[in-house]
């Protein structure tokens, strides 16, 4: 109010179904089964298809339909920046599938939603069944839910020949010797390889990172560093760090290969939360995401629900104590950083 009792601004939260994001799309819709799920590229089309046949199926016959913005093609990065600030459970989807740590694992959000309990992690029984007893420890003390898994390999480009020996571990690339043979995966000027320089950094220090970028030629989006592969361009190199999700689209008549390291590829995966409060609401949705529809839909992004992991197999990955004691948004700042320390000016030339 004014000094004369008139009426100047009311401060009210907006309308949840009013909010949109990006391209108009918003995260949340009034009155819905809430779907958020962040997918890798090259799996978007088929799982947007497989999720959408069952929306259109389930919505036909209950009175709260599913709502996601990924069959909208809402804006992603605006989303989950709506996701990351969300600060009340009506603020959230019910449901919510991450195939990036960079959310859930961020320090607030974490807080507030998963370690209140808001939020309980979704594991199916089979996957824990096939876990070690350290991972089925960590899903019940820490409330993390994992629904698939997927990975990060060195694709060897056979086309050009070079006068050092292959990599064996993932450490071996911070050696000086790979000057300049490196390209890494990345978009939107940054590079997409956090788990792997998480790994390093753990392993060896804080140091590793700069390091480390000072033997990286080039970094290109996936489908750059596919098409360069086997070809004339005089900047690609031997070594490529790619998502297995993006090497199975490579053509099979480019003379290249997956390096087998002795630790393994670099794991990723794909976490799942639903709201404890809606839980029973949601089980049709989470029960579709186990099936067979879904399991297929992955595998042919490399991607495979997490009773079908051989837990038993090296894979490398920071420990989940360094994650969880850490602050994610603020480490992968700081590694993004040190990295650059170490990049030369036209990595991202194409």
């Amino acid at each position: 109010m004014d000094r004369d009792g008139n009426l100047l601004a009311v401060c009210m939260p907006p309308p949840l179904h009013r909010k949109s994001t990006g391209n108009g799309v918003p995260l949340i819709r009034k009155g819905a089964i809430n779907f958020y799920m962040n997918m890798p590229c090259p799996l978007k089309v088929v799982c947007k298809m497989a999720i959408g046949e069952f929306a259109t199926l389930y919505n036909a016959s209950h009175e709260a339909p599913i709502y996601s913005p990924m069959l909208l093609d809402g804006d992603t990065k605006g989303i989950e920046g709506e996701l990351k600030a969300a600060m009340t459970e009506d603020e959230l989807p019910e449901v919510l599938v991450a195939s990036g740590l960079h959310t859930v694992m961020a320090k607030g959000f974490r807080e507030r939603f998963i370690e209140s309990g808001i939020y309980e992690g979704v594991t199916s029984e089979a996957a824990l069944a096939r876990m070690p007893e350290s991972y089925r420890k960590l899903v019940r003390e820490h409330n993390i839910g994992i629904f698939s898994t997927g990975f990060w390999s060195v694709v060897c480009d056979l086309s050009l020949e070079t006068c050092v020996p292959y990599p064996r571990r993932w450490t071996d690339l911070v050696d000086p010797l790979y000057k300049d043979l490196i390209t890494v995966h990345g978009y939107n000027g940054k590079a997409s390889i956090a788990s792997l320089l998480l790994v390093l950094r753990e392993q060896l220090g804080s140091s590793v990172v700069t390091e480390f970028a000072g033997n990286i030629r080039n970094i290109w989006h996936f489908a750059e560093i596919l098409k360069r592969l086997d070809s004339t361009e005089p900047r690609r190199t031997p070594f490529n760090l790619l998502p297995n999700a993006a090497t199975v689209q490579m053509p099979s008549n480019k003379r290249a290969a997956i390096l087998e390291f002795e630790d393994g590829p670099v794991l990723a995966p794909m976490l799942m939360y639903v709201k404890r409060s809606r839980k029973e609401e949601c089980m049709p949705l989470i029960n579709f995401m186990h099936s067979n529809v879904i399991r297929q839909a992955l595998r042919r992004g490399d991607f495979h629900l997490a009773d079908e992991f051989d837990w038993s197999q090296p894979f490398s990955f920071p420990s989940w104590e360094f994650l969880l004691q850490s602050d994610y948004e603020t480490l992968t700042a700081s590694l993004d950083v040190e990295l650059k320390k170490g990049l030369k000016a036209d990595v991202f030339n194409t």
